[in-house]
């Protein structure tokens, strides 16, 4: 099971890009959750497509040089970004995604209890 806990520790784990594209397991996505998700590698843009999102999904095509890891679950395959994780199911179309929140400022901390949402 994928936890909060787990997220945090994919992006501590990979927060860094790896030395070389090769790096990452790709062999990963096609053997194991292609036949559910249509992926494809687009060589001329060096870009991850990921068809089953869709074209107006900001998460369809990714550079491959933003890929941090692809990581295996039992029953998910996660796609890590810097700020973002993608998870394809193996055994269906499901995807999930983690948007990682922004971290506040330490000014914008100090001016959140004198900030409120006066629209009612």
């Amino acid at each position: 099971m994928i936890t909060s806990q787990v997220i945090d520790t994919l992006y501590k784990k990979y927060r860094k890009l790896p030395k070389s594209i090769d790096c990452l397991d790709f062999g990963l996505l096609f053997d194991t959750v292609a036949e559910h998700h249509d992926i494809s590698v687009d060589m001329e843009t060096d870009s991850l497509i990921l068809h089953g999102l869709g074209e107006r999904s900001p998460f369809y095509k990714i550079p491959l040089s933003r890929i941090h890891a692809i990581v295996p679950f039992e029953e998910w395959v996660a796609i890590v970004l810097h700020s973002s994780i993608i998870f394809l199911n193996r055994t269906s179309a499901k995807v999930s995604v983690h948007v990682k929140p922004p971290k506040l400022s330490f000014v914008d901390r100090l001016k959140m209890p004198f900030t409120k949402d006066t629209a009612m």
